[in-house]
């Protein structure tokens, strides 16, 4: 034999002995339980996992119904606030005085953040 058929027979020897080395360990495996137990903590990190997405789905869920309970508070608040200046405005056109109108509420001011820190 020349070298190449025996680098491919040594090959093929060692590709069959590691075939039947990962047959063993299979076999080794299946008649201790080992691989029933590994199949049991797969199919538990799959729920594991699953649990995971839902509870991230649910946190996004969640996220959107606050903020849209923002938008929403928002736009209530803006409504009131018109509601109130035409009312005011319908008030002095039929002869109130602006004297008798209650004053504007002093509305508190956002503060001011640095550009550094914010």
């Amino acid at each position: 034999m020349d070298g190449t058929q025996q680098f491919v027979l040594a090959m093929v020897s060692i590709g069959g002995g590691m075939v039947a080395l990962e047959l063993a360990k299979g076999l080794v495996k299946f008649f201790t339980g080992a691989a029933g137990r590994e199949r049991a903590r797969n199919i538990t990190l799959k729920d594991q996992r699953n649990e995971a997405w839902e509870d991230a789905e649910k946190e996004r869920a969640r996220a959107d119904r606050m903020q849209s309970r923002a938008d929403r508070e928002a736009r209530n608040r803006n409504r009131l606030a018109d509601y109130a200046s035409a009312l005011r405005r319908d008030c002095t056109e039929h002869g109130m005085d602006l004297d008798e109108l209650r004053s504007w509420p002093v509305l508190e001011v956002e503060p001011v953040q640095d550009e550094e820190r914010g």
